[in-house]
């Protein structure tokens, strides 16, 4: 995962992110300072770089970064860790410019950005294959399911529902090789 060539992360910043590089000694903490401000500019110009890139990276370049399915244009993503980056890389804009708090929100209408800049790059998609995107409507149905309650309800010995040991094991407190292997006994010896 650290060794891939420079982009937005340098090798040596997803080292330092990942935890398999640190900064000791007398300038360290200027070190991590610098780090940390080069990877927030590096990020947010990469970000804007993003606009080029819909409005004239070329067709046949888009085509093979993303695959396509036949005449249709389809992408097909077949390259799993791609597909994780795509995810992640939305999860990760959308989480930042607030869709949690559409989420958590009891109010119908909440001025989220996330939600704002979503549904107008949804329009702009469309837009740019002659698509009229005449309405846009984001339903989340949303459950606070917090991992600290979840492991006190675990640890109590009350049951958990599958939606919550699924947020259990997404969380980095369990290892899910130990669980499958639990799973496939329970399965396959009994």
């Amino acid at each position: 995962m650290t060794g891939r060539k420079n982009a937005m992360l340098t090798t040596e910043d997803r080292r330092w992110l990942t935890g398999e590089k640190t900064y000791e000694g007398e300038h360290a903490k200027q070190q991590r300072y610098q780090r940390r401000r080069d990877i927030r500019d590096r990020v947010y110009n990469s970000l804007l770089d993003f606009s080029i890139l819909f409005e004239y990276l070329e067709e046949a370049e888009r085509e093979k970064l993303f695959g396509t399915s036949g005449g249709d244009q389809q992408p097909l993503i077949e390259d799993r860790e791609l597909s994780d980056g795509i995810r992640d890389g939305l999860a990760f804009l959308l989480y930042n410019t607030g869709i949690t708090a559409t989420m958590n929100s009891s109010d119908d209408h909440p001025d989220v950005a996330a939600e704002r800049l979503l549904i107008d790059a949804i329009y702009q998609a469309g837009e740019t294959d002659g698509i009229l995107v005449e309405g846009v409507s984001l339903d989340i149905e949303a459950v606070d399911l917090s991992q600290s309650s979840l492991l006190d309800d675990l640890e109590d010995g009350n049951e958990l529902s599958p939606r919550e040991i699924r947020v259990l094991l997404e969380s980095e407190s369990i290892d899910t090789q130990e669980v499958q292997e639990t799973i496939r006994k329970q399965v396959f010896d009994e």
